[in-house]
């Protein structure tokens, strides 16, 4: 019923108020539209587990969210700064003054108790993984007035310029130079054979292999298969210093994965990706590919969306903010799944567009390109007697669906269309009420905005959630 988007505030008070139900706080996190009175007084809740349901609650507006990062829990700021994105897949970031104001509290300066349990390291390594933070922020840290803060960038100083890195080299502090000279040197170190696990049974040291130096004899053991986890191959197949002509062996590989690693390499040219026998896989999850923007940035997203390997271009597809000529070649690609990915990503999709990426894709998370900006809404009634369960799901976003359509769907043969037409207003308020006595359709007649408040309201008693009256 928290999902309800028509829920009043009495109602979600009365459950915050509740000093028992702590799974019911929970939920939350997953709730669309909390009303702004509500969030206040969840943003000062003695309760930590409500702080972190408003911190990681995507749809909740990022200045209130952003008040939290003075919060004295840990926990709270872990799931303030995690990587939980809106389901249109946009992260949704804090105002700057929000990141400031968190770096220059250091508030994670404490050791860590038995009841704190985000010691110093482990926060700050989810901020850095924060998808929402602007990454000129995260740059900024090298420059940073606090050495504590600036010893931190120091550890990541693969993506920072080469003023920052040669700055924090030569940094007045001793502690920042000694890590980024730490760092520098595991960067540049080359592993040799005697210092790698090569027992087939292990998962060893594919990490080593996937983006370290590495000295040729021991690449060579791998590229021969010769008493080592087959695993080392696929990895060795991405890693940046493999030498040309090992690149050209294993783009020859038996393994039909090693070959999709080597295809992808950004330095091949066209004649010689299209020269390997790669696979294209299909698009199965929205969010298996949530990567793909990072990779994109490797080179620019142009040049990978005039490539010839539909891959890339599924990659130059997540890229946000490319030109609209370039993001209108990608929606008219012979690649089902380029097109979906554009849609997913990009701003300023036609609506007919987003349409059909929903028809065409079958994948896992398939609901979630509806979140998208522009995604139709009236007219979804025609989808009514569609043969794919998941078009007759669309006209619950249709508020224009006549009484009789919606009435229909609710006996329809398929479950999940069954239970999304339960939330369409649509839905006669006596109909509802009966509908909660229904084991299979009252979790979700309870989110239909049609649902008097009252009957919200018993539901709470039905749950033993005190506060009536």
């Amino acid at each position: 019923m928290i999902e309800n988007p028509a829920v009043p505030s009495a109602v979600l008070l009365r459950v915050l108020l509740s000093a028992e139900d702590e799974p019911l706080r929970r939920a939350f996190r997953d709730a669309p539209g909390l009303p702004r009175d509500v969030v206040e007084v969840m943003l000062v809740h003695p309760e930590q587990a409500v702080r972190a349901a408003v911190a990681a609650n995507p749809y909740i507006d990022a200045e209130q969210r952003g008040r939290l990062v003075h919060d004295r829990r840990r926990v709270v700021l872990a799931n303030l700064f995690g990587y939980r994105t809106h389901p249109d897949g946009e992260p949704r970031p804090l105002p700057d003054a929000a990141y400031e104001a968190f770096f220059a509290a250091r508030q994670w300066a404490n050791a860590a108790r038995e009841d704190q349990p985000w010691d110093e390291l482990r926060l700050l390594e989810a901020m850095n993984r924060c998808a929402s933070m602007p990454h000129r922020l995260r740059q900024a840290l090298a420059r940073h007035p606090q050495p504590g803060l600036r010893r931190f960038a120091a550890r990541f100083v693969g993506g920072l310029s080469a003023e920052d890195r040669a700055a924090l080299l030569t940094d007045p502090d001793p502690d920042v130079r000694a890590e980024a000279r730490e760092v520098a040197g595991d960067d540049a170190e080359v592993y040799a054979g005697i210092d790698i696990d090569w027992d087939p049974e292990n998962w060893g040291h594919s990490w080593v292999f996937g983006s370290r130096r590495v000295e040729r004899e021991a690449m060579e053991r791998v590229v021969r298969g010769e008493d080592c986890p087959d695993h080392y191959r696929s990895a060795l197949a991405g890693n940046p210093h493999l030498p040309p002509d090992l690149v050209a062996v294993l783009a020859r590989d038996e393994d039909p994965y090693v070959r999709d690693r080597v295809s992808l390499r950004p330095e091949l040219t066209e004649e010689e990706r299209a020269a390997i026998d790669y696979r294209v896989p299909e698009l199965t999850d929205l969010d298996e590919v949530a990567w793909y923007p990072y990779l994109a940035r490797s080179q620019s997203p142009v040049d990978y969306a005039r490539s010839a390997h539909p891959v890339r271009r599924r990659q130059a597809a997540c890229a946000p903010g490319l030109p609209d000529e370039v993001r209108d070649g990608l929606l008219a690609d012979p690649d089902p799944g380029v097109r979906v990915l554009t849609c997913r990503h990009q701003i300023g999709v036609p609506a007919e567009d987003l349409l059909r990426a929903y028809r065409e894709f079958r994948g896992r998370h398939r609901w979630r390109l509806t979140y998208r900006p522009g995604f139709p809404a009236h007219g979804l009634a025609r989808f009514a007697a569609d043969p794919d369960p998941a078009m007759r799901e669309l006209v619950v976003l249709d508020p224009q669906a006549p009484a009789v359509v919606v009435a229909g769907l609710l006996a329809d043969p398929e479950r999940c269309v069954r239970t999304t037409l339960a939330r369409h207003p649509a839905v006669p308020v006596e109909r509802l009420l009966t509908m909660l006595d229904d084991p299979e359709l009252a979790p979700y007649a309870a989110r239909n905005p049609s649902l008097p408040i009252e009957a919200m309201h018993r539901i709470l008693d039905a749950t033993g959630v005190p506060g009536r009256g």
